[in-house]
């Protein structure tokens, strides 16, 4: 026996195994699936995970497996994926075909094309996205699945946790995609909690005395992003203001002009896709198409 969970809003269009679970596509045409799974203002069902279980009790006891799957498949949109809805299939049913005929059945009773989320009255966009920052399968065949794999795996590690603070970060990203478009501080603490948990799990230092520019500078040095001085600085400054003083502007010291010099949360580089990278080569993920300097010239692939 199996079921079929719907997956709204990830772009995809080849079939692929992931730890006994089949994914497969509701749409085959890379145009027609990337309209519905980067739609900013609704969640349309892209595609079905099918998955062995005898009864839904079986089902609901793979809960946390599931948060964890959801949680990766957004990151890989950088965009709110949902698993959602539910139903069993009998010996022989294909469910991709059940759904897609013009005759009434249980499985399109059961699997709603669009999920019934409105925007409201604060919120302009309920998918807002700063861009996918994995390829999609139409260009990259292996390279959302290899992610999948991986990351899977270390978020049920409780060692890697521990070692690299990764699952802690890894949740932060997450959630700034599934609240959807949130006030600037809260999207920008998720990001600067994130990155100094890495950073300083990733160079052992529990020292709040050490200067942040100085952490994150080796930090992100180390993974190979290569900050200049002044970005460290613009980065940290930008923390320490909005912690410290819940404003949006800092100054920090200019490296060439050797003077203090302002900036805004909102003029830095687009940290929240460093975030989204600096977690990826946490995780010892790559990818050739990846280009690692896009928080920098917003040129997501090569």
């Amino acid at each position: 026996m199996a079921f079929a969970i719907g997956i709204y809003g990830y772009t995809f269009t080849k079939a692929f195994e992931l730890r006994a679970k089949r994914f497969e596509p509701l749409y085959q045409d890379h145009r027609t699936a990337c309209a519905r799974g980067r739609n900013t203002e609704a969640f349309h069902l892209t595609g079905l995970l099918l998955t062995p279980a005898n009864s839904l009790s079986e089902l609901r006891a793979s809960t946390a497996m599931f948060f964890d799957l959801e949680a990766a498949l957004t990151f890989c949109e950088q965009q709110r994926v949902a698993l959602s809805h539910s139903v069993q299939l009998m010996p022989g049913e294909d469910a991709r075909t059940m759904l897609m005929s013009d005759k009434p059945n249980e499985v399109k009773n059961s699997l709603p094309l669009q999920l019934g989320v409105s925007n409201s009255l604060f919120r302009r966009g309920i998918r807002p996205t700063s861009g996918a920052c994995l390829q999609f399968d139409a260009f990259a065949p292996e390279t959302r699945i290899r992610f999948l794999e991986l990351v899977t795996k270390k978020l049920a590690d409780p060692d890697f946790q521990r070692e690299t603070g990764f699952r802690s970060a890894f949740f932060r990203n997450t959630e700034i995609a599934r609240m959807g478009e949130a006030p600037i501080d809260v999207i920008y603490s998720l990001v600067f909690t994130g990155l100094e948990l890495l950073a300083r799990k990733n160079l052992k230092s529990g020292s709040k005395k050490e200067k942040l520019s100085d952490l994150l500078e080796g930090f992100l040095s180390k993974l190979g992003f290569k900050p200049t001085v002044d970005e460290a600085g613009q980065i940290a400054t930008c923390r320490n203001a909005l912690f410290h003083r819940g404003e949006y502007d800092g100054t920090y010291w200019h490296s060439e002009s050797k003077q203090k010099q302002s900036i805004k949360i909102t003029d830095l580089p687009r940290i929240e896709v460093l975030f989204a990278d600096v977690l990826l080569k946490v995780l010892g993920f790559d990818a050739p198409e990846i280009n690692w300097n896009r928080w920098r010239d917003r040129m997501a692939f090569k």
